[in-house]
Order: C-alpha cells, then structure tokens, then sequence
C-alpha cells in the first residue's frame, strides 16, 4: 500500500525516501506501546491522530498527516515529536 518512491517527515527528527527505508519507520513504531491510534482531523485535514493509552486521557499528543497517489500512501508527515504543532489547532476525533 505504499509507493517506490514514499517520502517520510519525522518532523524534528528524520527525513527518509524509498520503500525500504519507510518500511522500517513502520516496523520500529511496531514495536512502541505508549501510543494509541485515532482517525480523526487537524485544521480540517483527515489525520491520524496519537494518544498515549498510559496516561488514561483521550489527550491527542501528536498526528501524522498522510497523502495518496494512486491509491498508495505518497507522503507521511509525522508530527508525533513536535507536540508545539498542537498548540492552536483543531483536533477533532472521527467519531465525534
């Protein structure tokens, strides 16, 4: 489901491009526990949204913005570490 040539934004951290380096951002978030995933929208965007399950809250504390081509993931922005991006925005869950 992802793109030869998808582009990954770790916002603060890392830039990565190609299949084989993005394969192993999924594989290391694989493996994290303090995160727990929502749909949901930033500034009216359709967004995955990050919250921690350990902290008992329903508190966002990241999101990933993701763009399709073709219908393959093209482009991933993950804001998870750079909480000052929630600080005005819009957050709405999917369901809500």
């Amino acid at each position: 489901m992802i793109a030869e040539d998808i582009q990954l934004e770790v916002v603060n951290r890392t830039r990565m491009r190609g299949k084989a380096q993005v394969s192993n951002y999924f594989g290391n978030y694989d493996r994290v526990r303090d995160w727990a995933l929502s749909l949901g929208f930033v500034d009216g965007r359709a967004a995955i949204l990050i919250r921690d399950p350990r902290v008992g809250d329903d508190a966002v504390r990241g999101f990933m913005l993701v763009d399709w081509l073709d219908g393959k993931v093209s482009h991933i922005r993950d804001f998870r570490y750079a909480p000052y991006c929630l600080a005005g925005a819009e957050i709405r869950f999917i369901d809500e």
